[in-house]
């Protein structure tokens, strides 16, 4: 009778419901093998609703942003943080490199390097925030937001980067919960056994 009480506690345990917790990431669309290891490795992205935040955790710069949006969306650089952050609209080129090929239509751009000769990007330590007007929490899982980085100074040159989103399944609460059950089920039947 225990054994069948543990086998359907186990069961229940299994089947246990899962909460998708999104993970944001860049994915690289166009660069070398290693320059795209490199990029997506050390570059991240936030976003709570209303302010999209690019930090660079390595090397390379980012030198150009540049957002596919809705209709009813618009967008402006709010700020920069850890140097001398700064972008301005009107990227060159006007559209994310190899953003054709996945789909992913620039509808603003933003680029750091005025003159050509110095850069105003996202360095090592940096970070850059976009206000996003009209977007919404779940945005980005729903696509109907899309943003997307050209990164210079690299290993071999340059690297077109995506935001895509990942689901990763956690527990909930209430399965964490008849996991604890089940352990100390477990528990009591081993000292039952024992004694």
């Amino acid at each position: 009778m225990k054994k069948n009480v543990l086998a359907i506690v186990a069961v229940v345990l299994l089947a246990g419901p899962m909460a998708a917790n999104a993970i944001p990431s860049f994915t690289c669309i166009s660069g070398s093998t290693s320059d795209c290891a490199l990029a997506t490795s050390t570059l991240s992205w936030t976003w709570n609703g209303l302010d999209f935040t690019i930090a660079n955790n390595g090397s390379g710069y980012v030198s150009e942003v540049y957002f596919d949006l809705s209709s009813d969306m618009s967008v402006s650089f709010f700020g920069g943080t850890g140097g001398n952050v700064s972008f301005y609209a009107g990227a060159s080129p006007g559209s994310l490199p190899g953003g054709s090929s996945v789909g992913f239509i620039s509808d603003a751009s933003y680029d750091s390097d005025p003159s050509g000769t110095i850069h105003n990007g996202i360095d090592l330590g940096e970070t850059a925030t976009f206000r996003i007007l009209g977007a919404a929490l779940d945005s980005f899982d729903a696509d109907t937001l899309a943003a997307g980085v050209h990164v210079r100074s690299l290993i071999n040159g340059s690297a077109s980067l995506i935001t895509t989103t990942t689901t990763q399944a956690v527990p909930e609460p209430g399965t964490l919960a008849l996991f604890g059950l089940g352990l100390v089920g477990f528990v009591l039947v081993r000292r039952t056994r024992t004694a």
